[in-house]
């Protein structure tokens, strides 16, 4: 070193120099740019991340497929073209879907607008689907937060929330299992017409209706071990054109007494002209899931 320090200054700058160098490196990651779509057709493989903005209708054809990746987010543009109150900004699938998240990176779909209200949006529709695979989404403030129909699909490990209807079904081949779905109209509307639906270790509270059996279900549906809790209006409710008996078995009510539960299933007891809603082997004690 010399007298004067002439090293370490030299030293010194050369550190600065190579501190401002780094920093001029070390520049934010450029954020993806958002995928707009606006009534597309989707007809070969497509796959979606980041952030993708549905105006009007978009359709997986029955060539197409989507695949959804963890941690992307699907807003729908709230429009009613129709004037019939209930978004028209939708997914369908008439191909195949696979919309699988993670526990710390959910897929989203929701309304695109600023102050969310339900029926925003209209739905993910799984329509005669040659696949469906939905795990670990998060659907909201659409008329529906997932409708599976005339197809084979599983939905599971999901949030349901803020719908009129949160998941709804007809004519399937369908599990829904490990599912919070909650703060909906309805949580579980279906209507059977010779489907079968497995419905099994979900939680199902908060709802105006739990489960909303509309029209021409003939028993054949398993819904057991479930949490159906805290219904605003019923636990289940028949539609007018239901007159087949529904059996329920194996669930928490809430109480594990028939004579407290009965009061919250709208059924032949309240309109003859319905069938009858059976509880047999209420469980004791609600269940412990693992949910999402």
């Amino acid at each position: 070193m010399g007298t004067d320090g002439t090293y370490i200054k030299g030293l010194g700058v050369l550190l600065l120099v190579v501190v401002l160098l780094f920093a001029g490196c070390a520049r934010p990651p450029v954020a993806a740019p958002v995928l707009h779509l606006t009534d597309a057709v989707i007809e070969g493989e497509a796959v979606w991340s980041g952030e993708v903005r549905i105006t009007g209708v978009v359709v997986v054809k029955r060539s197409g497929h989507l695949t959804i990746l963890p941690g992307t987010r699907v807003l729908f543009t709230p429009i009613d073209r129709d004037g019939d109150g209930i978004g028209d900004s939708e997914l369908l699938i008439e191909g195949g879907i696979v919309a699988r998240g993670t526990p710390e990176q959910p897929i989203l779909f929701t309304s695109a607008a600023e102050n969310p209200q339900k029926s925003d949006w209209k739905f993910l529709y799984l329509n005669f689907a040659r696949e469906g695979v939905i795990e670990h989404i998060i659907s909201e403030y659409a008329f529906s937060g997932i409708q599976v129909h005339f197809c084979q699909a599983s939905v599971k490990n999901s949030v349901f929330r803020h719908n009129v209807d949160g998941v709804r079904f007809s004519t399937v081949n369908l599990e829904v299992s490990g599912n919070l779905i909650h703060d909906n109209t309805h949580g579980l509307r279906f209507e059977e017409r010779r489907g079968r639906a497995h419905v099994h270790r979900n939680e199902i509270r908060d709802n105006d209706i739990g489960v909303f059996v509309v029209t021409r279900s003939d028993d054949n549906s398993l819904i057991e071990y479930n949490n159906i809790t805290n219904s605003r209006l019923y636990h289940v409710r028949l539609g007018f054109d239901q007159s087949g008996d529904v059996t329920l078995p194996r669930n928490w009510w809430g109480s594990a007494d028939p004579q407290e539960i009965r009061p919250q299933i709208f059924d032949h007891e309240f309109d003859t002209h319905l069938g009858r809603v059976a509880i047999p082997e209420p469980l004791p004690a609600p269940l412990s899931l693992t949910l999402p």
